[in-house]
């Protein structure tokens, strides 16, 4: 709640300021303030001498109005992505949360996140947001390592998987940051696969705590052999999530990576170091996954704690009604791409075609 409020006061503050500063340009006898996000994204419709004028902003210690506003946007938004450092309240609220809370957590909530830099911070700053791609990057880079190593660290199934969760938005933030058709389209991409994936991951993590009430990775073996139902559609979700070809996630990283890779002889934007430096993500995703995989379902049936092997039932009809949707889906548009990029691109390239030429021509 707290993190939440504290992103949301800073997202306020801009807008406020955003308000003052715009005009409709439909009105003409006097000046009308407007919330119209289309208006805000043209220079021609801010108002002279006001804060956000981007002929004239508003000077402000070290940085101009439109820079400050530009990173209070940031900084709230990646609250709700999360990114590192301002992850810490989503383990958390995944471990207390029930399985549908988390579902709709992890599916819908983060990428609002995402939305928010797509359609506020970028379109409407694009001279900041091209003057700190570098450490919208950066700070990709590192909740892409960050979040695998505190994934591989977990004990608890559910707090593995929103670890995992925060690795991945890692994509969505290198993928932005590079101002290029692949990055872009790939970072869109993987909003729309980790929602699936992401979803289908804590059903999976529901389906134990309801039975046994412990998600304790440790306190279970060889559960293959008595659920071998539960174990594909596991295998399939975590090996979606882990990028493996044939895989949503997989069309996703691709994506991302060649435009973090193409982005400094495109646009001077990102070192292709950080596009190196970040596949390491795909190794630490493949380890913690398969060694999970290795703990709780290979070895010798057993089970720890207070949890009983007689509680191990098989799955309802409930619970494949809500697994297998999502399991085809991750398979379907991993196989069938152009599905959902045939919708992304024409945005895609007259967005970073706007950032890029409108970004350039207020920095002169």
């Amino acid at each position: 709640f707290l993190y939440t409020l504290l992103g949301s006061i800073l997202i306020l503050v801009v807008l406020i300021g955003l308000y003052l500063s715009v005009r409709d340009p439909d009105s003409s006898d006097q000046i009308v303030h407007t919330f119209n996000m289309l208006h805000m994204a043209d220079p021609a419709n801010f108002v002279e001498h006001t804060i956000f004028n981007p002929s004239a902003p508003w000077n402000i210690g070290a940085l101009n109005a439109r820079e400050w506003a530009f990173l209070f946007l940031f900084i709230g938004f990646a609250i709700k992505l999360p990114m590192f450092p301002v992850h810490t309240w989503l383990p958390d609220a995944h471990v207390e949360a029930p399985t549908p809370v988390s579902v709709v957590l992890a599916a819908l909530l983060l990428k609002i996140g995402g939305y928010g830099f797509l359609r506020i911070a970028w379109p409407i700053f694009p001279e900041a947001a091209l003057d700190f791609s570098w450490l919208v990057g950066l700070f990709g880079v590192i909740s892409i390592i960050y979040g695998g190593l505190n994934a591989m660290a977990s004990k608890d199934l559910k707090r593995l998987i929103a670890y995992s969760s925060v690795s991945h938005m890692g994509f969505v933030l290198l993928g932005i940051a590079s101002l290029t058709t692949e990055g872009v389209t790939g970072a869109i991409y993987q909003m729309f696969s980790h929602g699936i994936i992401s979803a289908l991951l804590f059903l999976i993590a529901g389906v134990i705590a309801d039975r046994t009430h412990d998600r304790t990775i440790d306190h279970y073996s060889g559960l293959a052999s008595k659920m071998p139902a539960y174990f594909t559609i596991v295998l399939i979700g975590f090996f979606a999530s882990m990028g493996l070809p044939a895989f949503s996630g997989f069309i996703a990283e691709v994506l991302v990576f060649l435009g973090a890779f193409k982005s400094n002889s495109v646009n001077g934007l990102l070192h292709e170091s950080l596009a190196i430096i970040s596949t390491l993500g795909l190794v630490l995703g493949a380890a913690y996954y398969l060694w999970t995989i290795q703990r709780m379902f290979f070895g010798p049936l057993s089970v720890k704690g207070e949890a009983r092997i007689e509680q191990l039932t098989p799955l309802t009809p409930l619970e494949y009604t809500s697994m297998v949707p999502l399991c085809v889906a991750a398979i379907v548009f991993g196989i069938f791409p152009q599905l959902l990029i045939d919708w992304i691109n024409p945005y895609t390239e007259g967005f970073v075609r706007f950032v890029l030429e409108t970004g350039k021509e207020l920095n002169i």
